[in-house]
């Protein structure tokens, strides 16, 4: 039987998301995560309005590495048809620890 537990996300959470989501380079990335930075995930504000301007190719790449790497950071694994997948590598952010 499987679980039927699901993931539910707070503000925290969905803070961090969008900061990946914002930071498409390894950089950027890097800086989401340091506390000192502008880019830190903790300073973004969720009822700020957004615009997009990028193409949907480049929005759904950008938005699938963020979404990885969050699952990656915060423990989870993915495991399909028998295989188990590396998230970091999966997110195409380099595999330095941070």
């Amino acid at each position: 039987m499987r679980s039927q537990e699901t993931i539910v996300l707070n503000d925290e959470d969905l803070r961090e998301i969008f900061a990946l989501f914002s930071s498409p380079t390894d950089e950027e990335r890097a800086q989401a995560y340091k506390e000192a930075s502008r880019h830190f995930y903790n300073k973004e504000n969720l009822t700020e309005e957004y615009s997009l301007t990028q193409e949907k190719r480049e929005f759904a790449v950008d938005a699938w590495r963020a979404v990885i790497y969050f699952l990656h950071r915060h423990g989870y694994s993915i495991t399909g048809s028998g295989r188990h997948f590396d998230l970091v590598r999966s997110s195409g952010y380099c595999s330095d620890g941070t």
